[in-house]
């Protein structure tokens, strides 16, 4: 009887406790939906004084900074299709301490597509490009291997990511995964594509034509495809964990010491009849795995990121002479030790120990510094993302976009129409994003480079746009954070 009355004190005690944890669990999901649905009636902040906005900002992004540890951003806000402020906060390069203004230089990375989609549209108003002609037809030499569908794509389809090309900027694969027109894949080779276009039919490079066309005609006197000295100069050092360029040299680094050391111990068993080698052959292994490394990396980002090899290089030396003080220091003290003399075993387990440690160590200290990088020097344009720019350069050419004063009606319509589905929230238009909200479409397009982050965002019907540009590998969620912020609405590309 006992035994039954607690089995049913349990059951009760158990029933209490589920009914306990649904009540709340269904008292969360209605805060979080009531919490959502007010997110999601935000209203956009159009009405709102600017001066008050303004003000808004100027106490938000400083802290949201710090917050993130971004070294330095550059803001400017478009009102009625007209700039009404901008502003740099923080600094270009921590070690220098230079501060960001109105007129620094940041890589606006994926940016570049869309003012190269823009600089297709120009030539399509002038009769020299057409949107809806197979694309090949424009060309003086064919860029694309022949297949199946190489001859169907149209500039309509590059603009819109439609085409059915990859984004696969290092190995340069040309290959088409879809019938054009079928489906949406981001491509980096698609604008590429249009590049090329652009450089063949205009017997100019892609910075030649875009300053004729774009830069020079919209006043974005800070922006170029290529190393132009006077942008250079303006240009913010990007700023990333460190951690990230040295585990892109130590991986590769330690595969190939170990299959090199293999292949020489093999060899000196051979050829002098011992495991032992000298540790003379122990650094040329070291030394020759060095070089390969960074021939390996040269040759996978060594023209988009030419600075990064040197970063590599530095964190790598930095990395080989702590490892090598670490190792005399604990070979030294464990040589001092009279009873670890002769117990061999012992030394190399408290070597090899302290090791394990320091490297351990040396990695966390570098996934806590973001420091600065040095500047891109890479001078060959690409529509990819070799575009640098100020933010009041790009507000300039996002108005452009919404408001154009170079494009006729019929061309300047579509840019903000949808020409491929992606879900009920987004759509693509002719080279830019769109996203669909209860406040209206929004134009939209992120930058993210591996040293620079930030987002430019308009809605055309209400003439209200932002743009936010950061010189470092965490600020893309405060780019997006201070872009929610400034416009109001759903953000909706946070999730995109």
């Amino acid at each position: 009887m006992n035994e039954r009355n607690m089995c049913i004190r349990i059951r009760r005690k158990l029933g209490n406790i589920l009914w306990i944890t649904c009540y709340w669990s269904l008292i969360y999901s209605m805060f979080v939906n009531l919490d959502s649905s007010f997110a999601q009636d935000l209203p956009l902040r159009v009405s709102e004084p600017v001066d008050s906005v303004i003000a808004d900002l100027k106490s938000y992004i400083p802290n949201r900074m710090n917050e993130a540890d971004v070294p330095g951003l550059a803001i400017a806000l478009i009102r009625d299709n007209k700039i009404v402020w901008t502003d740099g906060f923080g600094v270009v390069n921590r070690l220098t301490g230079r501060p960001v203004s109105s007129k620094t230089v940041f890589e606006a990375a994926s940016i570049s597509k869309v003012v190269t989609a823009y600089t297709a549209l120009r030539l399509v108003e002038k009769g020299q490009l057409s949107l809806d002609e197979p694309a090949h037809i424009h060309l003086k030499k064919p860029w694309l291997p022949p297949s199946a569908f190489a001859d169907k794509i149209t500039l309509r389809h590059l603009l819109s990511h439609s085409s059915g090309l990859g984004d696969d900027p290092f190995f340069k694969n040309k290959h088409i995964v879809f019938e054009p027109g079928s489906d949406f894949l981001y491509s980096g080779m698609g604008a590429e594509y249009v590049k090329e276009l652009i450089e063949q039919m205009t017997d100019k490079s892609l910075e030649e034509a875009a300053r004729e066309i774009v830069f020079n005609p919209l006043g974005m006197y800070g922006s170029s495809f290529v190393n132009e000295a006077r942008v250079m100069a303006s240009m913010a050092n990007g700023h990333m964990r460190y951690l990230l360029t040295l585990m892109s040299f130590l991986i590769p680094f330690m595969l190939i010491t170990l299959i090199a050391g293999i292949i020489t111990l093999i060899l000196n068993r051979i050829i002098k009849g011992s495991w032992r080698t000298a540790w003379q052959l122990k650094v040329a292994v070291c030394v020759f795995a060095f070089i390969i490394t960074e021939l390996l990396l040269y040759l996978f980002i060594g023209k988009p990121f030419p600075n990064l090899i040197w970063v590599t290089i530095i964190c790598a030396i930095v990395f080989s002479g702590v490892s090598l003080l670490s190792y005399m220091f604990v070979r030294g003290l464990v040589s001092r030790i009279s009873p670890l003399r002769q117990k061999k075993v012992l030394r190399f387990t408290i070597t090899t120990t302290w090791m394990i440690i320091s490297l351990i160590t040396f990695l966390i200290i570098a996934n806590s510094l973001t420091g600065p990088v040095p500047k891109n020097h890479s001078g060959e344009a690409s529509a990819i993302g070799s575009l640098r720019s100020t933010a009041p350069d790009l507000a300039a050419f996002l108005i452009e976009l919404t408001n154009p004063r170079y494009l006729s009606e019929a061309i300047a319509s579509q840019i903000d129409s949808v020409q491929v589905t992606i879900n009920q929230d987004f759509s693509w238009g002719l080279g830019i994003g769109i996203q669909h909200t209860i406040h209206g479409d929004a134009i939209w397009q992120n930058a993210n480079t591996l040293a620079f982050r930030g987002i430019m965002v308009m809605y055309p019907r209400e003439a209200h746009g932002v743009v936010v540009l950061t010189n470092c590998d965490s600020g893309l969620s405060v780019a997006y954070d201070i872009a929610e912020k400034a416009l109001g609405g759903e953000a909706k590309w946070k999730f995109f």
